[in-house]
């Protein structure tokens, strides 16, 4: 059975998703059957602040051979990061990312990027250093968008097959950096592969078309194991935005309103749940697919991806640990599936 874990975007919200790796990781390591979550998936695929957590859970200690490359024979190579390290990253340096003081400058976002991007490249440059895609624990694929093209631009680390044998390298920190290039919050990221190949990519958050990537992931499982027949899919999200918006609040709503950020940028959130209920629809039911969808209310919380203030934190580990509790018994089950 191939194993895939697929992490939504969300910003600040991605330590929810982080704690429920950290339970999971817990369950694994204590009963032996693995120590390591790159281990135990066979394809890690996110977006926005997914990529980052994927990224996090394939980055090794030591650089060196990819580790699609290996054979089943050579040492295993140990990860830099565990889960808890991923949510320690969230607790205390998110504001890093998302200062306090940029918070409410709703006006500001109307006219240019809300937040510096030195805040988040240093996290990433801090984080990732000089590892590549093809030092990867396991298969990845990162999500973004190509602004100059207008088309997707997945990341991706798979075998050294020779159709392949074209696929582009590039850091780490700079996928995790165009990645999260989330529009009117940072600006797009200009990044090159590794080698350079004198082109300059301009990239934003893949967020725009796959805030949920579980289909991408599955269907780039399909190409890496084309015998397989049976998948399990474990697919994470960042809260859900429980409360819609009435016909009395919005018949006469503009532009303005549609994408007002203290709103909760309604028309992006609105794009963004149809997606990911169009591909949790999908998925739960095809044939050879087991698709495990772990996701809760942001009841309590800011529905903002960029609330990094410490309440908003604290609270979203509560919606976390009520997520965890709720589903005992499937997370218990599908650990002992891994």
């Amino acid at each position: 059975m191939v194993k895939i874990l697929s992490i939504d975007g969300g910003g600040i919200r991605g330590i929810i998703p982080a704690i429920v790796l950290r339970e999971i990781e817990t369950w694994l390591r204590r009963s032996g059957k693995a120590y390591q979550l790159a281990d135990v998936f066979d394809l890690i695929a996110g977006t926005s602040t997914g990529a980052l957590i994927a990224l996090g859970l394939a980055l090794p200690k030591t650089l060196g051979a990819s580790a699609a490359k290996r054979t089943g024979k050579e040492e295993r190579r140990r990860a830099a990061m565990s889960s808890a390290a991923i949510v320690r990253l969230y607790e205390r340096r998110g504001q890093e990312v998302f200062p306090s003081h940029f918070y409410r400058r709703w006006t500001v976002q109307a006219v240019r990027h809300k937040y510096p991007p030195a805040g988040l490249e240093r996290l990433l440059g801090e984080t990732f250093g000089a590892a590549t895609l093809k030092d990867a624990l396991t298969n990845l694929l990162i999500t973004s968008l190509d602004t100059e093209k207008m088309e997707p631009h997945c990341f991706k680390n798979r075998p050294d097959r020779p159709v392949w044998k074209d696929d582009l390298n590039f850091f780490m920190r700079d996928a995790a950096r165009a990645a999260t290039a989330a529009p009117t919050y940072f600006p797009p990221a200009h990044i090159s592969p590794v080698p350079p190949n004198g082109k300059l990519y301009c990239l934003v958050d893949g967020g725009l078309f796959a805030g949920n990537p579980a289909m991408l992931a599955y269907h780039e499982a399909t190409k890496i194991f084309p015998r397989d027949k049976n998948f399990l899919i474990l697919s994470l999200g960042t809260g859900i935005v429980s409360t819609g918006y009435r016909y009395d609040e919005i018949h006469r709503w503009g532009y303005l309103e549609w994408v007002n950020p203290a709103k909760g940028f309604p028309l992006a959130a609105m794009m963004l749940a149809g997606q990911s209920e169009a591909v949790t629809h999908r998925l739960s039911r095809m044939a050879g697919v087991r698709y495990v969808r772990l996701n809760a209310p942001l009841a309590g919380a800011s529905l903002q991806m960029d609330d990094a203030r410490p309440q908003n934190v604290e609270s979203l580990k509560a919606i976390a640990a009520r997520l965890i509790a709720e589903n005992r018994q499937a997370i218990d089950h599908l650990c002992e599936l891994l």
